[in-house]
């Protein structure tokens, strides 16, 4: 017996609550394993982050292809790039396994004393090297933005019809080669968290979810995560995000508290006994008797 293999990127956050710890957890809840290559090491607890330490970019370069070279990997989860020289890396690799799809879901870490790096230069790569060869984006309102508005100028759309500036910017990154782009807007004042998948032909689907009161650590780590191990497993991309962004959503419901900040996913919600989906009368559907099946009744 084998599973898909979600080769992630990302930073290692000694909570676990996101991080390459978070990927690896949430791609072993949806039947997935997870080859990890550590970019960088957070220091911090579930309420703030203190310091960053990026790794060697010839270190991951070297680790990344050993794994490649040994196994089939069936997706790539690209999360924290702490520096310059690691976008480099991670491009030129991806570019030599175009048939691997990449999801990109950036956060952009700079250590404090790093006189090399900003983050602007570091958003400026990823726009130049690893947007043209990306899957599936997956970004914030803000970071979309930032990444679109590299060469273009949306001046006069953000001036005569701001509510269409999202829209543009998600052309504008979709013009490059990007296949998908999930727009996402949790920090959004509304009482609920829509997040929006457009592709050429437009808006794909539109999937709305009660604002959940708590704050977490680790939720855009799970469903990046989430959504790279369901396309690992050959799902077509439109239907892994919307599973991903149930079963994400699921995690965040039953979060629970490690310590005194921030809660974090319990992406093993659905092996709880005493969970509210285990109390109905009604058999849970699984996928492989494990993993719940998310409802279909969130695409709007």
């Amino acid at each position: 017996m084998s599973y898909p293999i979600v080769l992630s990127f990302n930073a290692h956050d000694p909570t676990g609550g996101a991080g390459i710890a978070a990927d690896a957890l949430t791609c072993a809840s949806l039947e997935a394993s997870a080859f990890t290559v550590p970019t960088a090491l957070l220091t911090g607890d579930f309420s703030q982050l203190d310091a960053v330490c990026p790794l060697d970019a010839e270190w991951i370069d070297d680790q990344a292809r050993t794994l490649l070279e040994d196994s089939v990997i069936h997706a790539i989860k690209i999360g924290v790039l702490p520096d310059l020289n690691m976008v480099r890396v991670i491009a030129e690799i991806i570019s030599d396994y175009p048939q691997v799809p990449v999801i990109l879901a950036p956060s952009i870490l700079v250590a404090d004393d790093d006189e090399d790096n900003d983050a602007d230069d570091i958003i400026r790569a990823i726009h130049e090297l690893i947007v043209p060869n990306t899957h599936l984006l997956i970004a914030q309102k803000s970071l979309l933005a930032q990444l679109a508005e590299i060469k273009h100028d949306f001046s006069s759309i953000a001036k005569n019809d701001p509510a269409a500036l999202a829209r543009a910017h998600v052309q504008a990154i979709l013009g490059m080669g990007c296949e998908y782009v999930l727009l996402t807007d949790a920090f959004a004042p509304e009482p609920q968290v829509v997040h929006q998948l457009f592709h050429d032909d437009g808006l794909l689907r539109s999937d709305a979810f009660v604002r959940l009161p708590d704050s977490f650590l680790g939720a855009n780590s799970t469903l990046s995560a989430a959504i790279t191990a369901l396309i690992a497993h050959g799902q077509p991309t439109p239907q892994a995000v919307g599973e991903g962004l149930e079963f994400t959503w699921q995690t965040l419901k039953h979060g629970i508290n490690m310590g005194m900040g921030k809660k974090i996913p319990d992406r093993f919600y659905w092996t709880r006994e005493g969970d509210e989906a285990k109390a109905t009368t009604e058999p849970q559907k699984t996928v492989g008797g494990k993993r719940p099946t998310p409802s279909p009744s969130t695409l709007q």
